[in-house]
């Protein structure tokens, strides 16, 4: 009860501290665009985003077209004034690059596989025409050692691709986070902040440890089991494999579920609560001060406006950072894995069904790899989603 008492306190306190040019624009309505503008300017000139800039960059590494070397206040800003350049077919154009240079990569590799199962094949034939075993069976574990260590030289980093996407999608979050609640301070949203603000941290900080220490080793004992359930008919580890497989998924979803519901439920409480709030402080104000009270209560509306496109903008800028620090490791996985599951239909016929099965294996393997990277990013895509619209939300009920 005290808090509800406080927080029209501290937001009526507040108005008195708004610069004189912000009440003097209230009163020339012909000046309040130019005003606007020159908040937003000072509010983005203020906004402590250097520390985004090495992400623009490792993305600009991938040599996506869609920033075109822009910084992170310069996308902000182009954001705002509607310049931004970015389309769907800009998008679809790098996701076909990225996949055929990771194709064209990779056709070496898919060579080298090919070639060995098609040895490996003659050795059987050799073993079927000679009744001889021990010869088959020589030449199968020479080739089959050959193709895992192939397949370990493509896995290893593709995972640690995946493992640094995580990191990267987790250490931006950490940043584009007190951005976004600053600027909800801005506008008086002061129990969202008070209420997102440990759930969010906790969350974040929680998921990127879980998925680093819990589920890539998981990920990595899954393809060793694979890979050593094949050498020999008499080796039956096979649905050990899967029984980890579905692990990683299923620590997925109990995560993906927790995060969405406590923020679908925090989110949706708070920006109700903090709309009411300005809402009577605002009619308090206008009503019970004298003279300048709807100055006030008109100038504050100014500079919550100023800040809500702002915020819009810096979230709108943060989800397609997110985007694209996701975009590149998850067309590189999706290639390796789509490539696996190519050979192995191409080997099927001709080659060993213990070979073929183990790429099979590895290929599901890279899939959970895949739905954990974009899993992470879609929790990370609905959290900043979630912030933006609860600044809205209690704007509208203003």
């Amino acid at each position: 009860m005290k808090k509800i008492i406080w927080i029209p306190l501290i937001v009526m306190f507040s108005f008195f501290l708004f610069p004189a040019d912000v009440l003097a624009a209230v009163e020339e309505n012909g000046n309040w665009y130019e005003e606007i503008e020159k908040l937003i300017g000072e509010q983005l000139n203020d906004l402590n985003i250097q520390n985004w800039e090495p992400y623009l960059k490792y993305v600009e590494s991938e040599e996506f077209s869609i920033l075109e070397g822009e910084s992170a206040k310069e996308m902000i800003r182009n954001l705002l004034t509607g310049q931004f350049s970015f389309t769907w077919q800009d998008f679809l154009n790098n996701v076909v690059r990225i996949f055929f240079r990771e194709l064209h990569l990779n056709l070496t590799l898919m060579a080298k596989i090919i070639v060995i199962a098609l040895i490996c094949s003659i050795f059987r034939n050799f073993n079927d025409s000679f009744n001889n075993s021990s010869v088959g069976e020589i030449g199968y574990y020479v080739c089959y050692a050959i193709i895992i260590i192939l397949l370990i030289q493509s896995f290893l980093p593709i995972l640690a691709i995946g493992k640094t996407a995580i990191e990267k999608m987790s250490g931006f979050m950490q940043l584009l986070f007190p951005v976004l609640l600053g600027l909800l301070t801005a506008m008086g949203n002061f129990t969202s902040v008070t209420i997102l603000q440990p759930a969010i941290a906790i969350l974040i900080g929680t998921v990127g440890s879980v998925l680093t220490n819990l589920v890539f080793p998981l990920i990595s004992l899954s393809a060793v089991i694979t890979m050593v359930n094949h050498v020999s008919e008499r080796v039956q580890i096979q649905k050990l494999g899967r029984l980890l497989n579905n692990l990683c998924t299923w620590i997925l979803a109990f995560i993906f579920t927790i995060f969405v519901g406590v923020l679908t439920i925090q989110g949706a409480m708070t920006s109700t609560f903090d709309g009411i709030s300005i809402r009577t402080a605002k009619f308090a104000i206008g009503t019970f001060v004298p003279v300048v009270g709807k100055m006030f209560s008109e100038s504050l509306d100014i500079i919550v406006g100023c800040s809500l496109l702002l915020k819009n903008a810096a979230g709108i800028a943060g989800l397609i950072i997110i985007s694209l620090l996701c975009l590149a490791p998850a067309v590189k996985i999706f290639t390796l894995l789509f490539l696996y599951k190519l050979i192995s239909a191409l080997l099927e016929p001709v080659s060993d069904k213990r070979i073929t099965e183990c790429i099979s294996g590895i290929a599901k393997v890279l899939s959970v790899l895949l739905i954990t990277v974009l899993g992470i990013a879609l929790m990370f895509f609905l959290t900043v989603t979630l912030m933006i619209g609860t600044g809205n939300t209690s704007m509208m009920l203003r």
